[in-house]
């Protein structure tokens, strides 16, 4: 009888800590059924019987405790951790949920599907203790089976916190409001959860749109705070189709030319989409009376709806450029090209921008990428001067953001109240994530020195009385107007000379004087950084020290020629920035010695001037862009607590914004635009289309017959074969048999002018080049052979054209081995055939005026960009599909 009582008292733990424990608890001694509490136990996998209480199947001990904390409460405080997590797992849960969810159904039956939906659903609102037994019994039953059956007091060795019985009571009674809010006593049958998970998700999606960027009221102050993407694999990551969409044309008639085009795309579209909505349910509250015809109502409601487009992200821009804008907008908005008569009048906030303005600043104040095509001389001034005001502004506001982080930072640090040292970690790392790997944030590419001293110029006016400029006198002596009169005071030159140098460059043309005069800075080897300070106050034309608690007119420091690593924008020309990335002084690509990481964090991406880049190397142009971005090398002075999330992610490119500005659409400029613009905001396309009465052919001044031959070719690769394929099967054999003279061959591509040179040299033909790359003796030399009729042919490339404007005297017959890029070459070329021609053949004293003209232009229908210039769109779309390969114009 001894032994069989001895065996029903259960022993007592071992260890000294263990017993003392035990002895507070009084729990090892005490009776009870060890089959009640397995059955307390759930199986992993399983839901509860519905309608079972919770509280009396778990812990059927729990009122014989004596205040102390116990396993159990040690378990609802775990419970609570756990709660406050779920919501950070659930965005994750609802996309593989979305996943698996027709499949479980599919391979599971009816009851094993409710059970899993039941579970799915208690782990999803983080509330059911079956889910959470499951995660701390574990997954396996043999291992639930063995912690079953070993002694309990192995969880009892931890360390306890001590509670009091009225907050285990507390906890217990949020347990069951917990178990009764989240339903896990209830059969949620396959319907029911589809419906409800459903409903949250769109919860989620909802709650997202709340937080996308397209709903930020300042655009500028939401672009430092966007999340990282999803983790994408490699082709959605280089498609991005999904998050940029296709793009369609938006209404533009209202407020520009007829012949702009303008196309947007992703979240831009949408919130065009949105304010096209917004101002039609305003427009239906309107009286009904004296209401204009539909058409007219149509424009005026579009032209509301730009003006509100483009005024709401101004109320957000910087009140040092606010208060500048105006007064430094209203040249542009007197002589707008685009715009209406009204528009030089600057009352009301519809006049803050001209009509182009409207229609670039919404794209860019947003963050879209834009692509503008539609550049001329006319509208320059107003395109430079808004994206001065949008660089300056992302700028400012960038420096803004990290100078008040800083300053609450050393604050929080300095501080000796516990609760403000906490902040720094309570609310989260991403409260002060402002920067990138480096500090540069804009990237500015222009072909020349005269290019970047206009627009550093346009900031400084911009900036006002604000500006404090260092380095301002070297930048004017460095990349200012140059003054050749200096130069020349020693050498006595007469005044015939003069004028005849004038009239020379006025043949060249005003384009071709604003970019290649006599006084202009026309160097194309630059690279300067420049850095801007704001809040700093200006005291006798110094800088003084930061004030910081000042936010009236302070003024902003602008120092040029500063280090790349400490400055805020580059601006640099393509060839000057590829060589000083590449490594090397030959501009080869040299990964070891290559040092790309000042372009790592590059927010804003300008590409100004791209028809006049085009002509310099457009490969530099994609070799900078390649390098945009990229994880650095170098980390030794990176604060990553500061780094913006999506640059640790390695997202920055889709977050980075590409401004591509040209004259003209170009095959290579949209290839690169496809190729670099990957945000996500969407795209802003604004091209322009050429009339039939606006082609660069109407200006032909000569009465000749103009043919155009289209060459046959299935594939872009082909076509610069087939193009010389039928020069050298159809035009050269002809030039050589009648021995024609006065030939002029205007080639655009350097590469093609090397395979027709082959060309003519195998078939010992008699002709001189005039390239970009020849002596100023050679060029003279074959002009006048070409002139006296000593050579038959004369090689004019495009690349020459531009930037010399020679006037080829003696040519009598053209041909255009291809379509010149810039449209006004084509007239340009073939009105040199009525110069003034005084001179005669020196073989046969033939007067070189009187002999017939002639002008044979190849294309291909991938030279569709080129042919509309020249002949406009509906000639040009009728010469590219039609079957007839052979078309001529007659002036």
């Amino acid at each position: 009888m001894g032994a069989k009582s001895k065996s029903k008292v259960k022993k007592g733990p071992k260890g000294k800590k263990a017993r003392a424990k035990a002895k507070l608890e009084q729990v090892w001694g005490e009776a009870f059924d060890e089959d009640v509490r397995k059955a307390s136990r759930v199986r992993a996998g399983k839901s509860r019987t519905p309608g079972k209480k919770v509280e009396d199947a778990v812990d059927p001990l729990s009122n014989r405790r004596r205040g102390v904390a116990t396993t159990f409460d040690k378990f609802l405080d775990r419970k609570e951790k756990y709660d406050s997590g779920v919501q950070q797992r659930q965005r994750h849960f609802y996309h593989e949920r979305k996943n698996r969810k027709e499949d479980q159904y599919a391979s599971s039956d009816e009851s094993s599907g409710e059970d899993d939906s039941d579970d799915d659903t208690n782990e999803l609102n983080g509330g059911s203790f079956s889910t959470l037994l499951k995660r701390i019994s574990g997954p396996k039953k043999s291992q639930r089976e063995i912690a079953l059956d070993s002694d309990d007091d192995a969880s009892d060795s931890d360390e306890d916190s001590a509670e009091s019985d009225s907050e285990s009571n507390s906890s217990e009674e949020s347990k069951d409001s917990d178990a009764e809010m989240d339903g896990s006593g209830d059969d949620i049958s396959e319907d029911e959860f589809s419906s409800k998970d459903e409903e949250r998700q769109q919860e989620v999606l909802d709650n997202q749109q709340k937080n996308s960027p397209s709903a930020v009221n300042d655009p500028y102050e939401a672009h430092f705070s966007k999340p990282p993407l999803p983790q994408l694999d490699s082709l959605q990551s280089v498609q991005m189709v999904p998050l940029t969409g296709n793009d369609r044309k938006v209404p533009t008639a209202s407020i520009t030319n007829s012949s702009v085009d303008v196309h947007m795309s992703g979240a831009l579209l949408e919130s065009w989409d949105l304010a096209m909505a917004n101002s039609t349910c305003g427009d239906n509250t309107a009286p009904n009376n004296e209401k204009p015809p539909k058409k007219k109502q149509g424009n005026i409601h579009a032209k509301n709806v730009w003006g509100d487009f483009a005024s709401a992200p101004y109320q957000h821009v910087r009140e040092v450029l606010a208060r500048n804008w105006k007064s430094f907008n209203k040249p542009v908005l007197k002589r707008s090209s685009m715009g209406t008569e009204d528009e030089a009048s600057d009352d009301g906030p519809g006049k803050l921008f001209s009509s182009f303005q409207s229609v670039m600043y919404p794209g860019l104040s947003r963050y879209a990428d834009v692509l503008v095509t539609s550049e001329s001389r006319q509208n320059r001034n107003e395109v430079d001067s808004i994206l001065s005001m949008h660089i300056l502004n992302h700028v400012l506001t960038s420096r803004t953001r990290v100078q008040r982080h800083n300053r609450r930072i050393k604050e929080l640090t300095n501080s000796d109240d516990n609760t403000a040292k906490h902040e720094l970690t309570d609310e989260g790392d991403d409260k002060w994530r402002d920067q990138g790997y480096t500090r540069p944030k804009v990237l500015i590419l222009l072909p020349t020195r005269g290019t970047c001293w206009q627009i550093v110029q346009k900031m400084i006016q911009l900036l006002g009385d604000a500006a404090i400029v260092d380095n301002g006198d070297r930048f004017d002596n460095e990349y200012g107007p140059l003054n050749p009169g200096d130069a020349d005071d020693s050498d006595d030159e007469d005044d015939n000379a003069k004028a005849r140098r004038a009239a020379v460059l006025k043949q060249k043309g005003v384009e071709w004087n604003e970019l290649f005069g006599d006084d202009v800075n026309n160097d194309d080897d630059f690279k300067m950084g420049m850095s801007l300070t704001p809040n700093v106050v200006k005291s006798a034309g110094k800088k003084k020290t930061k004030h910081a608690g000042y936010t009236g007119a302070s003024g902003v420091n602008m120092k040029l020629f500063a280090d790349f690593y400490r400055s805020d924008i580059i601006l640099a020309s393509p060839i000057a920035l590829q060589m000083a990335t590449s490594g090397n002084e030959d501009g080869e690509d040299d990964e070891d010695e290559a040092d790309v990481d000042f372009l790592s964090s590059i927010d804003i991406c300008l590409v100004a001037r791209g028809d006049v880049l085009l002509m310099q190397n457009w490969d530099h142009v994609n070799g900078i862009l390649n390098s945009l971005n990229q994880q650095p090398k170098k980390i030794t002075d990176i604060d990553f607590s500061r780094v913006r999330n999506y640059f640790l992610e390695g997202q920055g490119a889709h977050w980075r914004q590409l401004i591509v500005v040209s004259q003209f659409t170009d095959p290579y400029i949209l290839s690169t635009y496809r190729r670099h613009a990957k945000n996500i905001e969407g795209q802003l396309k604004i091209r322009q289309k050429v009339s039939t009465d606006d082609a660069s052919i109407c200006d032909v001044m000569v009465r000749v017959k103009q043919v155009f031959q289209r060459v046959s070719c299935q594939t872009v690769s082909e076509a610069r074969a087939n193009r010389l394929r039928y020069f050298s099967d159809n035009i050269l054999p002809k030039l050589i048999r009648l021995k024609q003279r006065h030939t002029l061959i205007y080639i655009p591509s350097y590469f093609d002018f090397i395979a027709v040179r082959n060309l003519l040299l195998k078939s010992e033909a008699d002709f001189v080049s005039v390239t970009e790359y020849a002596r100023v003796s050679e060029v003279s030399r074959g002009r006048a052979r070409f002139l006296q009729g000593r050579k038959s042919i004369m090689l004019y490339t495009g690349r020459a054209h531009f930037f010399l404007r020679h006037k080829i005297k003696g040519a009598r017959h053209v041909i255009f081995f291809g379509l010149p890029e810039h449209s006004e070459f084509y007239p340009a070329v073939v009105n040199m055939f009525i110069e003034e021609l005084s001179s005669v053949d020196g073989d046969d004293d033939v007067d070189i005026s009187r002999m017939p003209m002639s002008c044979l232009s190849l294309f291909t229908k991938f030279d569709a960009h080129q042919l509309e210039r020249i002949v406009g769109l509906s000639h040009a779309m009728r010469m590219i599909k039609a079957e007839k390969s052979s078309y001529m114009f007659c002036s």
